[in-house]
C-alpha cells in the first residue's frame, strides 16, 4: 500500500484519528477501515464498497477490492466496539477543569425511506412529520445515541462552558426488537465507560415508558429528563404491606397533574 501522505497532512491526521476507532483490529485492518471512512467523507455518500473503491480508493491505495471486504468482515470490529471507542474519544476532549460537569446522553430515532423492498430490515413505517396525506412509507428505522460533553469556550473575553454533541452510533430496528430495547442496549454499551460521572439521559415523550425508565434508573449515576404524554399515568411508590394478608399492590396512589402543580407552587 502506498504512503502518499505524511502524518502532518490532513489525510495523515484523519488516518490516525479513524484508526483509533478499531483498537482490537490489526494495523493493516485499521488502515483499510480508516480509508473507507475517508472515502465516504470525500464522496459524501456510500452507495456501496465497490463504488467507493472505483471512484476513490483505487486511486489512493494499492489495496484490492477484496482487501476492503475482508477488513469489513473482521470479527474483532463490531458496531459496539466502534461506539465504545467513540465514547472514549468524546471524553478525551473534556478539559480537566470540567471533569465534574454532567455528561448528556440523548436517545432518539430516525427513519430513512427506501425505494426498493428487498433490503434487510426494511418495513412499512409511520412518519408523524409528513403532512402530504401519506403518513406511511417503506424504509428503515434507526435508534440513535448522542453524547454531549462540556468544553471551555471564550465569549467576550470570558470562559464559558459549551457542550459539543458527538454522535455515538445508530442501531437499525429489524422489526423483532423494539426501539426501547435498542435504547437500553445502547445505554449498556456506554454506561460502564461513564462510571462515576454524573450523566443525564434526555429523550422525548415516546421513550418515556417503564421499560427504558426502569433500566436507566438502575444506574446509580444516571438521571433522566424527558417529556411525558398528557395521558401518561404516574403513581407513587406502593405502601408497605408488612403484617397484612393479601397480594401486595404494584402501584401506590395515582399522581394527578393538578396536584403536582399545586405542590410545586406551595
Amino acid at each position: 500500500m502506498t504512503s502518499l501522505y505524511t502524518e502532518n497532512s490532513v489525510i495523515g491526521r484523519l488516518l490516525t484519528i479513524f484508526s483509533s476507532l478499531f483498537p482490537a483490529a490489526t494495523r493493516p485492518t485499521r488502515y483499510l477501515l480508516a480509508w473507507l471512512l475517508i472515502a465516504q467523507l470525500a464522496l459524501e455518500s456510500a452507495s456501496s464498497v465497490r463504488c467507493l473503491f472505483r471512484q476513490f480508493l483505487s486511486k489512493q491505495t494499492d489495496a484490492s477490492l477484496n482487501s476492503y471486504y475482508r477488513a469489513l468482515g473482521n470479527g474483532l470490529v463490531t458496531d459496539a466496539s466502534i461506539r465504545r471507542a467513540l465514547t472514549l474519544r468524546a471524553l478525551a476532549i473534556v478539559p480537566e477543569a470540567l471533569r465534574q460537569e454532567p455528561i448528556l446522553l440523548s436517545v432518539d430515532d430516525t427513519s430513512i425511506a427506501k425505494w426498493g423492498k428487498h433490503f434487510d430490515g426494511v418495513g412499512i413505517l409511520y412518519d408523524h412529520a409528513k403532512h402530504d396525506g401519506k403518513s406511511y412509507f417503506n424504509g428503515h428505522a434507526f435508534v440513535s445515541l448522542t453524547m454531549s460533553v462540556p468544553v471551555l469556550h471564550e465569549n467576550a473575553g470570558k470562559q464559558q462552558i459549551r457542550y459539543i454533541a458527538v454522535p455515538i452510533g445508530y442501531v437499525m430496528s429489524n422489526g423483532e426488537t423494539s426501539k426501547l430495547k435498542l435504547a437500553c442496549q445502547l445505554l449498556d454499551e456506554v454506561m460502564p465507560i461513564l462510571e462515576k460521572r454524573q450523566v443525564i439521559l434526555l429523550f422525548d415523550s415516546w421513550y418515556a415508558k417503564r421499560e427504558l425508565l426502569a433500566h436507566a434508573l438502575s444506574y446509580p449515576d444516571l438521571n433522566v429528563i424527558c417529556n411525558a404524554r398528557h395521558d401518561t399515568a404516574m403513581f407513587e411508590l406502593p405502601d408497605s404491606t408488612a403484617g397484612r394478608r393479601g397480594r401486595p399492590p404494584k402501584y401506590g396512589k395515582r399522581l394527578m397533574l393538578d396536584e403536582i402543580a399545586n405542590d410545586l407552587t406551595n
